[in-house]
């Protein structure tokens, strides 16, 4: 029975799992279940720009079969999947 309650309680199974995602074609340990577009952009370049003059592109594949794939927009967040695949893009409006 307790092993039961262990697997439907979020604290104990997630907190703790590593995912292996690909960001850039580079791979990265994520320990979150969801990562946020602004976090992915962090992984990607290191930093997030605020800047107005900057854009950036982010889009995934591999995703959990509720969402495959698609992109994201500022203020979203995607469950995350080992293996997933981000590939984020940075351009200049100047």
């Amino acid at each position: 029975m307790n092993k039961n309650n262990e697997e439907h309680d979020p604290g104990i199974q997630g907190e703790q799992k590593e995912y292996t995602i690909i960001v850039n074609a580079r791979e990265k340990t994520w320990n979150k279940k969801e990562i946020s577009y602004q976090e992915v952009i962090e992984l990607a370049f290191g930093s997030y720009s605020s800047d107005e003059n900057i854009v950036y592109t982010v889009t995934f594949s591999r995703g959990p079969e509720s969402h495959h794939e698609g992109s994201m927009v500022k203020g979203d967040s995607v469950r995350v999947k080992n293996g997933m695949i981000f590939n984020v893009t940075q351009t200049n409006k100047s």
